[in-house]
C-alpha cells in the first residue's frame, strides 16, 4: 500500500508540475523537461525491487530504443492535434498510442545492444528535432481559473496511467517492460491536461520540444543500464539522474547561447 501511494505521489506531483511551467513559464520549456525520465525513474525503481538487478538492466537496454516508440507517439499525436474537432484530445491520444504500440511491436523483436539501441534513437530523435524545429513559442495567454475538480481530473489522470504501466512493468517480461519504459506514462496525461484546457497550438509548441528532452533520457538509460551491475539499482538511478541533468544543464546553456543579441537603441 505504501508503495501505491508513492507511485500515486510522484506521478500526480510530474504532471501537475509539468502543467504549471506550461500554463505560467513556457510551453516550450514543458516540452523539454516532459522527455526526461521522470516515467523511467519510476519503473526502473519498482521493477528493481520487485525484479531484481538483472531484470532492470534488460529492461533498461530496451527502454533506449523504445524511445523511437515514444516519438512516434508524439508525432502522431501532433498531426492529429491539428483536427479542429471537439474529440481532437481523445482522437490525438488514440493515433498516438496506435503509433506507439505498432512501432514497439517492431522493436519487441529485434536483438539489440547498446550500441544499436543508442545509434537509432539518437539518429531518429536528431532528424525530428530538425523538422521540428521552430522558433514558435504559442505562450499561454489566458490561464483557465484552477478549481478543485480541474485539480482533481489532472490528478486522476497522471495517477491512472502511471500506476497502470508500473503494475503491469514486472508481469511481461524484460523486452516488454524496457519497451514500456518508453511508453508516455506522464507526456499523455500532462498533453491531455493541456490539450483539453487550451487547445491544439499549445500541445505542438510542446511537442516540437519534446525531442531535445528526449536525448536526456537516452543519457540516464544508457547509465543506468552501464551502472546497475556495479552499483545496484538505486545508486544507479541516482548517478544516471545526475547524467540527465547534467546534459540538460548544457542544452540550457547552448539554447542560451543561440538566443538573438537583442539590437541596441539609438
Amino acid at each position: 500500500m505504501a508503495l501505491l501511494v508513492v507511485k500515486i505521489f510522484f506521478s500526480v506531483f510530474v504532471v501537475l508540475s509539468l502543467s504549471w511551467v506550461a500554463e505560467h513559464v513556457n510551453p516550450r520549456i514543458a516540452g523539454i523537461l516532459s522527455g526526461m525520465p521522470a516515467g523511467a525513474v519510476l519503473v526502473l525503481f519498482f521493477v528493481g525491487i520487485q525484479s531484481g538487478p538483472e531484470f532492470a538492466t534488460q529492461s533498461a537496454l530496451y527502454a533506449v530504443p523504445s524511445i523511437v516508440a515514444t516519438i512516434c507517439f508524439a508525432i502522431g499525436y501532433y498531426f492529429a492535434s491539428l483536427s479542429k474537432s471537439r474529440l481532437a484530445p481523445l482522437f490525438s491520444s488514440l493515433i498516438g498510442l496506435t503509433c506507439y504500440f505498432m512501432v514497439a511491436s517492431v522493436l519487441s523483436v529485434i536483438d539489440f545492444n547498446l550500441i544499436t539501441a543508442a545509434t537509432l534513437s539518437l539518429v531518429t530523435l536528431v532528424i525530428v528535432a530538425y523538422f521540428f524545429h521552430s522558433h514558435d513559442t504559442n505562450k499561454i495567454q489566458s490561464r483557465i481559473r484552477m478549481t478543485l475538480g480541474h485539480l482533481m481530473f489532472r490528478a486522476g489522470m497522471a495517477a491512472s496511467f502511471v500506476v497502470g504501466i508500473i503494475t503491469i512493468s514486472d508481469l511481461i517480461g524484460p523486452i516488454w517492460s524496457g519497451l514500456l519504459m518508453g511508453f508516455p506514462m506522464v507526456f499523455l496525461p500532462f498533453l491531455l491536461v493541456i490539450h483539453i484546457s487550451y487547445g491544439g497550438a499549445q500541445i505542438r509548441t510542446i511537442i516540437r520540444s519534446f525531442p531535445l528532452g528526449l536525448i536526456g533520457l537516452i543519457c540516464f538509460l544508457i547509465t543506468v543500464h552501464k551502472t546497475i551491475p556495479e552499483y545496484g539499482v538505486n545508486i544507479a538511478i541516482l548517478i544516471s539522474l545526475c547524467a540527465a541533468i547534467l546534459y540538460l544543464s548544457l542544452l540550457n546553456f547552448a539554447l542560451n547561447r543561440m538566443k538573438p543579441v537583442p539590437a541596441k537603441s539609438q
